[in-house]
Protein backbone atom coordinates (compact mmCIF):
# COMPACT_ATOMS: atom_id res chain seq x y z
CA UNK A 1 0.00 0.00 0.00
CA UNK A 2 1.38 3.43 -0.90
CA UNK A 3 1.49 6.32 1.53
CA UNK A 4 -1.13 8.34 -0.36
CA UNK A 5 -3.60 5.51 -0.80
CA UNK A 6 -5.05 6.63 2.51
CA UNK A 7 -5.59 10.23 1.39
CA UNK A 8 -8.72 11.70 -0.14
CA UNK A 9 -8.74 13.15 -3.64
CA UNK A 10 -8.42 16.77 -2.48
CA UNK A 11 -5.54 15.86 -0.21
CA UNK A 12 -3.76 14.08 -3.03
CA UNK A 13 -3.99 17.28 -5.08
CA UNK A 14 -2.53 19.28 -2.20
CA UNK A 15 0.38 16.85 -1.95
CA UNK A 16 1.15 17.53 -5.62
CA UNK A 17 1.03 21.27 -4.91
CA UNK A 18 3.42 20.80 -2.00
CA UNK A 19 5.84 19.01 -4.34
CA UNK A 20 5.64 21.86 -6.85
CA UNK A 21 6.20 24.33 -4.02
CA UNK A 22 9.32 22.44 -3.00
CA UNK A 23 10.62 22.53 -6.56
CA UNK A 24 10.34 26.33 -6.42
CA UNK A 25 12.32 26.35 -3.17
CA UNK A 26 14.96 24.08 -4.65
CA UNK A 27 15.21 26.33 -7.70
CA UNK A 28 16.04 29.20 -5.38
CA UNK A 29 19.07 27.24 -4.14
CA UNK A 30 19.99 26.16 -7.68
CA UNK A 31 20.17 29.80 -8.73
CA UNK A 32 22.17 30.59 -5.61
CA UNK A 33 24.72 28.02 -6.78
CA UNK A 34 24.79 29.77 -10.14
CA UNK A 35 25.24 33.12 -8.40
CA UNK A 36 28.11 31.73 -6.32
CA UNK A 37 29.80 30.59 -9.51
CA UNK A 38 29.52 34.12 -10.85
CA UNK A 39 30.87 35.58 -7.60
CA UNK A 40 33.82 33.21 -7.78
CA UNK A 41 34.97 34.73 -11.07
CA UNK A 42 34.07 38.29 -10.09
CA UNK A 43 30.96 38.53 -12.24
CA UNK A 44 28.04 38.41 -9.82
CA UNK A 45 25.00 39.05 -11.98
CA UNK A 46 22.21 41.38 -10.85
CA UNK A 47 19.92 39.28 -13.00
CA UNK A 48 20.71 36.10 -11.10
CA UNK A 49 20.33 37.86 -7.77
CA UNK A 50 16.95 39.25 -8.84
CA UNK A 51 15.85 35.77 -9.91
CA UNK A 52 16.72 34.41 -6.46
CA UNK A 53 14.75 37.23 -4.83
CA UNK A 54 11.79 36.71 -7.15
CA UNK A 55 11.76 32.96 -6.51
CA UNK A 56 11.86 33.52 -2.75
CA UNK A 57 8.95 35.97 -3.01
CA UNK A 58 7.01 33.55 -5.21
CA UNK A 59 7.68 30.76 -2.72
CA UNK A 60 6.30 32.92 0.08
CA UNK A 61 3.12 33.50 -1.90
CA UNK A 62 2.70 29.78 -2.60
CA UNK A 63 3.41 28.97 1.05
CA UNK A 64 0.70 31.36 2.20
CA UNK A 65 -1.90 29.89 -0.15
CA UNK A 66 -1.05 26.31 0.75
CA UNK A 67 -1.13 27.03 4.48
CA UNK A 68 -4.50 28.73 4.10
CA UNK A 69 -5.89 25.78 2.16
CA UNK A 70 -4.71 23.30 4.77
CA UNK A 71 -5.78 25.37 7.77
CA UNK A 72 -9.24 26.33 6.49
CA UNK A 73 -10.24 23.20 4.57
CA UNK A 74 -11.22 19.73 5.73
CA UNK A 75 -7.81 18.32 4.84
CA UNK A 76 -5.45 15.90 6.58
CA UNK A 77 -7.58 15.51 9.70
CA UNK A 78 -5.43 15.17 12.85
CA UNK A 79 -2.14 15.51 10.91
CA UNK A 80 -2.97 19.01 9.64
CA UNK A 81 -0.47 20.62 12.02
CA UNK A 82 2.25 18.31 10.73
CA UNK A 83 1.70 19.52 7.19
CA UNK A 84 1.72 23.15 8.29
CA UNK A 85 4.99 22.46 10.10
CA UNK A 86 6.33 20.80 6.96
CA UNK A 87 5.63 23.94 4.93
CA UNK A 88 7.41 26.09 7.53
CA UNK A 89 10.52 23.91 7.52
CA UNK A 90 10.65 23.77 3.73
CA UNK A 91 10.22 27.54 3.41
CA UNK A 92 13.54 28.09 5.19
CA UNK A 93 15.37 26.72 2.14
CA UNK A 94 14.48 29.78 0.06
CA UNK A 95 14.92 32.20 2.96
CA UNK A 96 18.47 31.12 3.73
CA UNK A 97 19.38 30.91 0.05
CA UNK A 98 18.31 34.51 -0.44
CA UNK A 99 20.13 35.59 2.73
CA UNK A 100 23.41 34.12 1.46
CA UNK A 101 23.01 35.83 -1.91
CA UNK A 102 22.23 39.12 -0.15
CA UNK A 103 25.43 38.96 1.88
CA UNK A 104 27.55 38.48 -1.23
CA UNK A 105 25.73 41.31 -2.99
CA UNK A 106 25.64 43.90 -0.21
CA UNK A 107 28.75 43.22 1.89
CA UNK A 108 32.11 44.39 0.62
CA UNK A 109 33.91 41.09 0.93
CA UNK A 110 37.46 41.44 -0.32
CA UNK A 111 38.52 39.54 -3.42
CA UNK A 112 41.22 37.69 -1.47
CA UNK A 113 38.61 36.43 0.99
CA UNK A 114 36.33 35.23 -1.80
CA UNK A 115 39.22 33.48 -3.50
CA UNK A 116 40.19 31.81 -0.24
CA UNK A 117 36.66 30.56 0.37
CA UNK A 118 36.21 29.11 -3.10
CA UNK A 119 39.71 27.94 -3.95
CA UNK A 120 41.42 27.07 -0.65
CA UNK A 121 38.62 25.44 1.32
CA UNK A 122 36.07 22.73 0.53
CA UNK A 123 33.32 25.28 0.02
CA UNK A 124 32.33 24.08 -3.46
CA UNK A 125 32.15 20.49 -2.24
CA UNK A 126 30.00 21.75 0.65
CA UNK A 127 27.50 23.46 -1.64
CA UNK A 128 27.33 20.32 -3.78
CA UNK A 129 26.55 18.20 -0.70
CA UNK A 130 23.73 20.59 0.18
CA UNK A 131 22.30 20.14 -3.30
CA UNK A 132 22.44 16.36 -2.85
CA UNK A 133 20.48 16.75 0.39
CA UNK A 134 17.82 18.87 -1.32
CA UNK A 135 17.54 16.46 -4.24
CA UNK A 136 17.15 13.48 -1.92
CA UNK A 137 14.25 15.17 -0.14
CA UNK A 138 12.62 15.91 -3.48
CA UNK A 139 12.83 12.16 -4.06
CA UNK A 140 10.97 11.64 -0.78
CA UNK A 141 8.17 13.98 -1.85
CA UNK A 142 7.90 12.35 -5.26
CA UNK A 143 7.82 8.90 -3.71
CA UNK A 144 4.99 9.71 -1.32
CA UNK A 145 2.53 9.13 -4.16
CA UNK A 146 3.76 5.64 -5.00
CA UNK A 147 5.93 4.12 -2.28
CA UNK A 148 5.20 1.86 0.67
CA UNK A 149 6.10 3.58 3.96
CA UNK A 150 9.05 1.23 4.46
CA UNK A 151 10.49 2.35 1.11
CA UNK A 152 9.78 5.93 2.06
CA UNK A 153 11.76 5.53 5.27
CA UNK A 154 14.77 4.34 3.26
CA UNK A 155 14.58 7.51 1.19
CA UNK A 156 14.28 9.61 4.34
CA UNK A 157 17.43 7.91 5.63
CA UNK A 158 19.17 9.00 2.44
CA UNK A 159 18.27 12.61 3.20
CA UNK A 160 19.77 12.22 6.66
CA UNK A 161 22.94 10.67 5.24
CA UNK A 162 23.40 13.49 2.74
CA UNK A 163 22.81 16.10 5.44
CA UNK A 164 25.41 14.42 7.64
CA UNK A 165 27.85 14.51 4.72
CA UNK A 166 27.19 18.22 4.22
CA UNK A 167 27.64 18.81 7.94
CA UNK A 168 30.95 16.96 7.93
CA UNK A 169 32.27 19.07 5.05
CA UNK A 170 30.92 22.23 6.68
CA UNK A 171 33.08 21.55 9.74
CA UNK A 172 36.14 21.23 7.52
CA UNK A 173 35.34 24.53 5.79
CA UNK A 174 34.86 26.28 9.13
CA UNK A 175 38.12 24.89 10.51
CA UNK A 176 39.92 25.98 7.36
CA UNK A 177 38.52 29.50 7.63
CA UNK A 178 39.41 29.69 11.31
CA UNK A 179 42.91 28.22 11.18
CA UNK A 180 44.35 28.94 7.75
CA UNK A 181 42.97 32.29 6.60
CA UNK A 182 45.86 34.47 7.76
CA UNK A 183 45.97 37.80 6.02
CA UNK A 184 42.21 38.10 5.62
CA UNK A 185 40.33 40.80 7.46
CA UNK A 186 38.65 39.80 10.70
CA UNK A 187 35.30 41.08 9.42
CA UNK A 188 35.61 38.94 6.30
CA UNK A 189 36.41 35.85 8.33
CA UNK A 190 33.31 36.43 10.46
CA UNK A 191 31.22 37.00 7.32
CA UNK A 192 32.50 33.83 5.66
CA UNK A 193 31.65 31.80 8.74
CA UNK A 194 28.15 33.31 8.75
CA UNK A 195 27.72 32.35 5.10
CA UNK A 196 28.73 28.76 5.80
CA UNK A 197 26.33 28.53 8.74
CA UNK A 198 23.44 29.92 6.68
CA UNK A 199 24.11 27.38 3.95
CA UNK A 200 24.20 24.64 6.56
CA UNK A 201 20.71 25.77 7.56
CA UNK A 202 19.55 25.02 4.01
CA UNK A 203 20.58 21.37 4.36
CA UNK A 204 19.17 21.25 7.90
CA UNK A 205 15.81 22.50 6.59
CA UNK A 206 15.57 19.60 4.15
CA UNK A 207 16.55 17.12 6.86
CA UNK A 208 14.05 18.65 9.31
CA UNK A 209 11.37 18.33 6.63
CA UNK A 210 12.17 14.64 6.20
CA UNK A 211 11.76 14.17 9.96
CA UNK A 212 8.17 15.35 9.62
CA UNK A 213 7.53 12.61 7.05
CA UNK A 214 8.65 10.14 9.72
CA UNK A 215 6.17 11.72 12.14
CA UNK A 216 3.36 11.25 9.61
CA UNK A 217 4.21 7.59 9.11
CA UNK A 218 4.42 7.10 12.88
CA UNK A 219 0.91 8.50 13.31
CA UNK A 220 -0.60 5.61 11.46
CA UNK A 221 0.07 6.06 7.74
CA UNK A 222 1.54 2.64 7.16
Amino acid sequence: MSFTSLFKRGEDKLLEQILQYYITLESCYDNLQKYLGEIRVGEGSDGTYKLISDLEKNADDIHEKLAESIASGSFFSYIRDDFLQLLEKMDNIADYSKDVAKIFKEYNIETASIQYLFDKSQFIEFTAAIKETLTSFEDVLRSIKKSHPNELLVKVKNVESNEEKADYIKDKVQISIHNNSKGLSVLDVITLRDIVNMLDNVADSAEDSSDIIIQLIAKGYK
